[in-house]
């Protein structure tokens, strides 16, 4: 089976103007609003809450569907001295999920037992055999954490025996079979009418102790840690509830006040003093946690979060660590063993693969990591199968596009049992049915995977040069933490980067380590589990593309900046090479919807006389600004000047709409444009879409190509910008955008005049005749005022007037177009770069996500 293409790497553009409303409105840096932007948060007020969670913003545990039943049984058993057991699982969600609960009991001196089912001996969640021991142990009520939504038999033999069930599952239900439990607590179940419906076990134990106990505020917030470690490490989306959960539990957890938490942080090397995130969670204490659960018994983990003693806390924290590096070395092995299979018995035409074998005794507590590095690797969903005796265990891992869960409904009927979510699921069934589930997988993939599912991307935030990611910017991201699910650390992309110095291999030879600079600053960066990689990079000379996510590294005093590679892209020719047009159509292929043309560099004059003599449908021709649509029309081809409209941004809708019109009928030939149209997907079909000038951002340009996009006919988009566009487009950057140097020359002036002017205020007209500078920089610096409320702008038609207004100190930073100004000078570099020497075939990649994106906005990663 060959493996994937190369990745096709998305970038979010988010809408610049909301970025700069939003920092100026929040007081966070211009990155951080885009950032927020590129998750989905889209106003300040919930911008403010993921920031700045609350305790109060947690919803009422009681809008929870039978919360109220839970807690009334539980206070019961309080009341009657029953003997009440939690019943957990062994991955780090179970085990948190049952040591909250445990420690909750703690603090109201109530009693309670526990039971963490053994992997090997008692697979998942209840069983029969399992329900049987705890009731044979005295157990009246009990309560599972992260498992049972399933368990109809298991929870009906409970019920034979006497005991009464509280469920508390975040798994997805069997759909119509429901277990016969005293209380379902779960958002997933039908009917629940519970506003966040994505916590994960943990969280559902914590609102169960948020009920049980409201009025311990401080205990519940002190149980945060092990919340938002279980929900991190079990790839809960971290938004909604679980960020302020996250959040808030993450504050908890840089406290270290639990030994277990202590002792486990310098277990896994992370130092008092440096601060945990989301990545010390997932690859630091997850890991360790989840090795006991495993290799052996997950109970020590219970134990860990529960002990009062340090030296207890100490001993497990140490075993953990020895287990997870026993962990390691067999996931290796199997995983290796894995892709031999796959590679010798799998053809590509395989789109879901289910490999099995008689691995290692231990192999069934790592087949879901296993499971997870394959998916990596081929870009398919992937089952691995522990084959041991009549019956075999394994967990299953899957790409966007297929719910994995429904996969293994669909084979109900080849199955002992199975469970999980849409990206992660376990299951068991009789060994001999290995071969017909391994076509009724594959044939499920078949059936709902399209062949875009099947392309791997890669989403990024945005561009940069390397020289923006300071020490200073890198800290504002810790707002942000805990990165995780739906709440990703930022992934950056930067191109033409070129390596300094000669990569290395640290890890024991896993990983890869190097230096690299695009021009403006050079950095460290590691490529975690790309050490395979060293030959083809030793030998590298040519600048290429990189997609990271950048991190503080602190160690031994030395702070500094790392990037963290999550791909690269070598290849690709300045200005495209020889390739003039993109997609190249070979004979039976159907027409794209878009086309680039790189003419970069040509002559502009004979190039629009060329389009505009051809007897094709109309033509919008893109220029940078109002000056240089004048100069169009009167210096460039002033010759079809009469055939030509004009549109720019003080043109209404109303206007705009009716040259669409006139262009579409052949009244007018072309329409040369300085802004977007603000109703691209009513466009009428045109011919040709031509960039005159370089773009200052990416969502200029974008909005640009969108037009080309409203019908299903061809159009080109042609890039016949130059070199010699670069300094214009910076020198109307300098005007529209005034740095603060100027803004300050401009105002003093400004001042000077209005007051010398009397109580009357001066005419704008005045101000914009040139004496204090450009009319583009004062219009620019009086709109920089006005939102730093210095100056107020009297805009009678026929004589607006500006007036100072008492002095109020604001910073240049509550003013969005100054931060939209000073984003546009930072970033434009990389941007230009990307229009003038980008291949077209990646320009035109770019272009069709973008566009597509601007048509469907997304809701946050």
């Amino acid at each position: 089976m060959k493996r994937p293409r190369a990745k096709i790497w998305q970038f979010n553009t988010p809408a610049l103007d909301e970025s700069f409303a939003l920092a100026a409105e929040l007081g966070v840096s211009l990155l951080v609003a885009q950032l927020l932007i590129n998750r989905g948060l889209k106003t300040a007020a919930e911008a403010h809450i993921y920031l700045y969670p609350k305790f109060e913003h947690l919803h009422d545990a009681f809008e929870m569907a039978d919360m109220a039943k839970a807690v009334e049984r539980i206070n019961r058993a309080i009341k009657r001295g029953e003997n009440i057991c939690v019943y957990g699982d062994y991955d780090t969600d179970g085990t948190t999920a049952t040591a909250l609960l445990l420690n909750a009991f703690r603090h109201i001196d109530v009693p309670v037992e526990y039971y963490i089912p053994n992997r090997f001996d008692d697979g998942y969640g209840l069983s029969e055999k399992t329900v049987e021991e705890v009731r044979e142990k005295g157990t009246e009520l009990l309560i599972t954490v992260d498992c049972g939504i399933k368990s109809v038999k298991e929870v009906e033999r409970a019920n034979e025996l006497g005991m009464d069930v509280i469920i508390t599952d975040h798994h997805q239900p069997d759909p119509g079979a429901r277990p016969a439990a005293h209380a379902l607590i779960s958002p997933k179940v039908e009917g629940n009418e519970y506003p966040y419906p994505e916590l994960a076990g943990v969280g559902l134990a914590f609102k169960v102790a948020q009920a049980l106990i409201p009025g311990e505020t401080a205990l519940l917030k002190s149980l945060l840690d092990l919340v938002a470690l279980g929900t991190v490490v079990d790839i809960a989306p971290l938004t909604g509830e679980n960020r302020v959960l996250s959040r808030l539990g993450l504050e908890e957890l840089n406290k270290r006040k639990r030994p277990g938490i202590r002792a486990l942080c310098t277990a896994a090397g992370l130092a008092e003093g440096k601060p945990l995130v989301g990545r010390s969670l997932s690859f630091g204490l997850g890991p360790r946690i989840n090795a006991a659960g495993r290799l052996d018994t997950a109970s020590k983990v219970v134990q860990l979060l529960t002990t009062e003693s340090d030296d207890e806390a100490k001993r497990i924290a140490t075993e953990l660590n020895s287990k997870n590096q026993a962990r390691r070395e067999l996931e290796t092995s199997i995983r290796d063993q894995a892709e031999e299979l796959i590679e010798k018995k799998l053809d590509d035409d395989t789109k879901g693969i289910v490999v099995a074998s008689e691995w290692d005794d231990k192999a069934q507590g790592v087949v879901g990591i296993v499971a997870s590095r394959l998916m990596e690797t081929y870009h398919k969903p992937v089952i691995v199968l522990a084959i041991k005796g009549e019956e075999s265990t394994g967990s299953g891992r899957c790409i966007a596009g297929m719910n994995l869960a429904d996969s293994l409904n669909a084979c109900d009927s080849l199955l002992v049992k199975h469970g999980g979510h849409a990206a992660a699921a376990g299951l068991t069934l009789k060994t001999k049915k290995i071969p017909e589930f391994r076509e009724a997988f594959d044939a499920y993939a078949r059936a709902n995977l399209k062949e875009e599912h099947l392309q791997p991307k890669l989403s990024m935030d945005f561009e940069t040069s390397l020289s923006e990611l300071t020490l200073e910017t890198l800290a504002s991201l810790s707002q942000l933490e805990p990165f995780g699910e739906k709440n990703p650390a930022p992934r950056f992309g930067a191109r033409n980067v070129k390596l300094v110095g000669t990569p290395s291999l640290m890890g024991k030879g896993r990983h890869l380590k190097m230096r690299v600079s695009d021009g403006t600053a050079n950095r460290e960066a590691i490529a975690w589990r790309k050490g395979e990689h060293i030959v083809t990079l030793k030998g590298l000379t040519a600048p290429f593309g990189i997609a990271f996510s950048p991190e503080i590294n602190e160690w031994q005093g030395h702070v500094k900046i790392q990037l963290i590679l999550k791909d690269w892209k070598i290849g690709g020719n300045p200005r495209g090479g020889n390739r003039r047009v993109f997609p190249a159509i070979t004979d039976g292929e159907a027409e794209p919807i878009v086309k680039v043309i790189n003419s970069r560099g040509r002559d502009k004059k004979d190039y629009l006389l060329t389009l505009l003599t051809r007897d094709e449908a109309g033509i919008v021709i893109y220029v940078q600004n109002r000056k240089m649509q004048e100069l169009l029309l009167t210096r460039l081809i002033p010759e079809k000047a009469d055939c030509i409209a004009q549109h720019d941004e003080t043109t209404t809708e109303a206007e705009e709409a009716a040259l669409v019109e006139k262009l579409a009928r052949g009244d007018i030939r072309a329409i040369a444009s300085s802004a977007t149209f603000s109703k691209p997907e009513r466009f009428p079909f045109v011919k040709h879409f031509v960039f005159c000038h370089l773009s200052p951002t990416p969502d200029e340009f974008f909005k640009r190509c969108q037009p080309a996009f409203a019908t299903e006919e061809t159009s080109g988009l042609h890039l016949i910008y130059a070199d010699a566009d670069v300094q214009l487009m910076n020198e109307w950057i300098t005007q529209k955008y005034p740095a603060e140097a100027e803004l300050r020359r401009l105002y003093t002036q400004l001042r000077d005049r209005i007051q010398s002017n009397g109580t009357d205020g001066y005419p704008v007209a005045d101000l914009l005749n040139g004496t204090l500078g450009t009319p583009a920089s004062v219009q620019a610096g009086l709109t920089i005022f006005e939102e730093l409320r210095h100056i107020e702008l009297n805009r009678e038609p026929e004589d607006a007037r500006v007036h100072l207004l008492p002095s109020e100190k604001r910073g240049l930073e509550t003013s969005h177009t100054y931060l939209k100004g000073q984003w546009i000078r930072e970033t434009s570099p990389a941007f230009v770069t990307f229009q003038l020497q980008e291949d077209i075939k990646l320009i035109w990649e770019r272009i069709a996500h973008e566009c597509r994106s601007i048509n469907q906005p997304n809701s946050g990663l």
